[in-house]
């Protein structure tokens, strides 16, 4: 009787497997194990060892049979994809029994972008992929095995919208959106691929096609109708209509009440309302809730690190982290978020090393980028005893400073109208207000980016962030303090600076909000306002270098450089200013010529200088500058005074500058 039962068993897993529809295996690996190690060669003797994998944040194991079409297709499907989305970084290693005569058929009739590797049986059986084929494993972050899949059909479409979700979670919103149309083209009704299409569009920040994407999904029955409405609460709270995003999670919770996102978007809308306790009841609803993808769960732990780490109570906080990071292993601000909560105790060595971690799952994110570059700074200044006496002496100077309220020297030019050098700046991390951002340190990315790009012009000199830092903890100054202008005004005197940079990020539902305002020390007087809508992660890049292009030109047009003509020699015109100014080649300076103020009734006006010609520079030297006249009214003479021309930077790149 028992070899009767095995027989039947036999026969009916080779008939399941024939289908190839198989959803189910023997002996299956479970995710979040640590994938077996093994080295295989191609067919043309190249060795492949999966421990150099280990810095690749995906890495998909598919095993097959060469000879098997239904075999090759979830393989065959994944590297169009790869071909079309070159920056996907989309890492496939196809595993085979099949003879290396076959695999060099099959190469050459599919000309396969991967590579496909000859196994002798042995990994097919760590991989428990010698019964069942095709067998997928997606390996992720430190090679733990994340997702396992055996068999075609069905399972193909669910390895490819597991994918999908994979991708979405790690921000590559193309590919994710590629990978869901992939699915949909065959199969028009599969929910999950509608949604990871949806939550794509949400992360590019197109709210108009999320809508229209869940708003179809809301009209159908089932769990399309959950996942349509749970995706609409957030499209409305992305628009900055609270209420209806309300309104929406609460169907949700009616209908399908052991779903855990409509508790976050509950959770956001009541922190934004000034209301933590019941924003973090709202997240503790949503961990315990099962329903929903894991990675609308991890937001909540991580929304509950966030409110843990502004209370100070950081142990709880990396706890949240971790729990985050369990759940969604390309979570990357989750990643950040537990480097910044070392960081804030001092623990520049964990810091740096998850910060690191961060960057290996997302290798473009300038948070992780920023936050690991000042993470290993600080290290390298802890073990360097004279950069530390450096740094702090200049502390305690501008302590001084502040405390006598003395305005620290700054360098003088030969004359009033000559430049004489940088322009100083004290930039401060802006507050933050509103609603609770999913990443920490956004105060702190800004300002140590702006410090980098501002410096790195040659036109300004940023205090250094970690002096500010200290001064200020010195002073016993806090974030409130620092709004009161009479106070930021004799901090940056104390420092010798000629303007302050001062911001607030606004955290709206519909994305942050972020104002700066320059303050010139010397008449206390704001210029214009910077400000700029980001609207999601994926934007962040951009909006950075718009920052720091619009904060250059700001401070240029406020501090043209000045100078006078030296020599003119033809149309070669040597001038006063040069490297140590600024100066840079192809800047365009006038030639100004003063006007006699006008009187009427009693007022006096001065007007505007008169633009006499315009020269371009040619060469560069510390003290000097060469340039080349492009155009002129009069002669230019010795003694002529030159203002450098900010109009024809508007509208040019960075790099033209």
């Amino acid at each position: 009787m028992k070899a009767l039962t095995q027989w039947c068993y036999t026969a009916l897993l080779l008939l399941s497997i024939s289908s190839g529809d198989v959803a189910v295996s023997y002996g299956q690996m479970t995710a979040g194990e640590p994938a077996p190690l093994f080295a295989l060669k191609n067919s043309e003797g190249k060795s492949y060892e999966l421990a150099g994998m280990k810095e690749q944040p995906m890495l998909i194991l598919y095993f097959f049979d060469v000879a098997s079409r239904p075999s090759q297709e979830g393989l065959l499907s994944l590297d169009k994809l790869a071909k079309k989305y070159k920056d996907a970084q989309l890492a496939v290693w196809g595993i085979t029994r099949s003879d290396a005569g076959q695999v060099a058929t099959f190469l050459s009739q599919t000309q396969l972008g991967f590579p496909v590797l000859i196994d002798d049986g042995s990994v097919s059986d760590q991989y428990a992929a010698r019964i069942i084929l095709p067998t997928a494993c997606i390996v992720g972050p430190d090679l733990k095995l994340m997702d396992y899949f055996q068999g075609g059909g069905k399972t193909t479409e669910s390895l490819l919208v597991t994918l999908a979700e994979r991708k979405l979670q790690s921000r590559q919103t193309d590919i994710a959106k590629a990978l869901s149309n992939e699915v949909t083209q065959k199969d028009p009704g599969n929910v999950r691929a509608k949604s990871v299409q949806g939550y794509a569009e949400l992360k590019e920040g197109d709210l108009k096609a999320a809508e229209n994407t869940f708003s179809k999904l809301s009209k159908k029955k089932g769990d399309a109708e959950i996942v349509g409405k749970e995706g609409l609460s957030q499209v409305y709270a992305q628009k900055g209509e609270p209420d209806k995003a309300m309104t929406m999670a609460r169907e949700v919770e009616s209908k399908a009440g052991d779903r855990a996102y409509s508790h976050v978007v509950r959770g956001d809308l009541l922190y934004s309302q000034n209301k933590p306790k019941e924003a973090e009841a709202e997240y503790r609803k949503a961990i315990e809730k099962q329903g929903g993808s894991p990675s609308q769960r991890a937001t909540a732990y991580n929304q509950l690190g966030r409110i843990y780490a502004t209370r100070g109570e950081y142990s709880k906080s990396l706890g949240m982290y971790d729990q985050a990071v369990n759940l969604d292993p390309y979570f990357v601000e989750a990643t950040s978020n537990k480097g910044m909560t070392y960081e804030r105790q001092g623990e520049w060595d964990k810091a740096l090393a998850t910060y690191r971690q961060a960057q290996t799952i997302d290798r473009a994110d300038p948070f992780a980028a920023t936050l690991a570059a000042n993470a290993n700074k600080m290290i390298l200044m802890d073990k360097d005893p004279d950069r530390r006496r450096q740094v702090e002496a200049q502390v305690d100077a501008y302590v001084q400073n502040y405390k006598n309220a003395v305005t620290a020297a700054t360098a003088q030019s030969e004359d009033p109208w000559t430049s004489s050098g940088t322009i100083q700046i004290l930039l401060l991390e802006p507050a933050e207000t509103g609603g609770l951002a999913v990443r920490d340190g956004f105060p702190r990315v800004l300002t140590l980016h702006l410090a980098d790009q501002l410096n790195a012009s040659g036109r300004m000199g940023v205090i250094e962030p970690v002096v500010l830092e200290r001064v200020i903890k010195k002073l016993g100054l806090t974030q409130a303090s620092l709004k009161d202008p009479e106070i930021t005004l004799r901090l940056a005197r104390a420092c010798g600076v000629n303007l302050i940079a001062e911001g607030t990020l606004y955290h709206l539902s519909e994305g942050t909000l972020l104002k700066y305002k320059l303050i010139d020390t010397a008449t206390n007087q704001a210029s214009r306002e910077i400000s700029r809508q980001i609207a999601s992660a994926a934007t962040l890049g951009k909006d950075l270098h718009w920052l720091n292009r619009e904060m250059l030109l700001t401070i240029m047009e406020a501090f043209p450089l000045q100078g006078y003509v030296v020599k003119v020699n033809g149309y070669e015109v040597l001038m006063n200013l040069g490297s140590k100014q600024g100066v840079v080649v192809g800047a365009l300076f006038d030639v100004v010529e003063d006007q006699p103020a006008v009187e009427f009734k009693g007022k006096v006006m001065k007007p505007e200088p008169l633009v006499m010609a315009t020269i371009e520079v040619v060469r560069v030297d510390q003290e000097f500058a060469y340039a080349q006249i492009k155009e002129q009214r009069r002669q230019i003479a010795p003694e002529d005074k030159l203002r450098e021309n900010i109009r024809v930077l508007k509208g040019e790149p960075i790099s033209n500058w």
